[in-house]
């Protein structure tokens, strides 16, 4: 049977679900939206590698040695020579290859000049390369000595071979200059090697250009092969 009272109970729970219903809807309406993460952008350019960022630096080849500007013409010009000693008046410039030894020796005189290598006691077994002008054009002798004071006889009369490759000098106002090219080892007991490190040298210079006119000044050295 059908009541007011009841209808209007009815009525109520019907109205407060209703009311629940609408509450809950608005709830969910006003939420944050779900956050997403940004998309990187496509078009920008990667970031280069260290190695791309920091391009290699190129180092040059190696400059040629001094050798490479060595002429047998009797000047020694600067930076034509790797290395340079002094003893006295008289002076040696050298520099090397793998090959060869570049000399230029200087003394001041108007005599003969001269380098030895090799020699085991004062000149004996030294390969004596002796410079001296006559009427005016150089002669480099290649020589060796067999005894403790020579003779240093031409090594083309011993049995050996002219290993002077090229040669030159000058003489002018007081000094002489003789240029000469050479093996580091030209192979024959003759020429004793030239190898890398120190090397004993004896030195010599004359007064006079016969060559054979004893020395007005001698001495010992060294030169280092590179």
């Amino acid at each position: 049977m059908f009541s007011l009272k009841s209808y209007f109970k009815h009525s109520s729970v019907t109205i407060l679900y209703g009311i629940f219903a609408v509450i809950i809807v608005g709830l969910s309406a006003c939420q944050s939206p779900q956050q997403t993460a940004p998309q990187a952008p496509t078009n920008v350019p990667s970031t280069p590698s260290q190695s791309q960022a920091n391009p290699p630096v190129t180092t040059p080849a190696n400059l040629p040695s001094a050798s490479a500007d060595w002429k047998a013409d009797g000047s020694i010009t600067p930076g034509e020579y790797q290395n340079h000693q002094a003893f006295d008046d008289y002076e040696i410039n050298w520099s090397n290859d793998d090959q060869y030894v570049y000399i230029g020796m200087k003394a001041k005189t108007m005599g003969w000049v001269a380098v030895g290598f090799g020699a085991t006691t004062f000149m004996n077994n030294a390969n004596i390369i002796q410079g001296y002008f006559s009427d005016g054009k150089v002669t480099v002798a290649d020589q060796f000595s067999t005894g403790n004071f020579g003779p240093h006889n031409d090594v083309t009369s011993l049995g050996g071979t002219y290993a002077i490759l090229d040669s030159g000098g000058s003489q002018t106002n007081g000094t002489t200059i003789i240029e000469f090219k050479r093996k580091l080892n030209p192979g024959d007991k003759f020429h004793p090697a030239l190898v890398k490190g120190v090397n004993k040298i004896i030195w010599a210079y004359g007064g006079d250009n016969q060559y054979l006119i004893k020395h007005v000044s001698r001495g010992e050295g060294q030169i280092t092969i590179q």
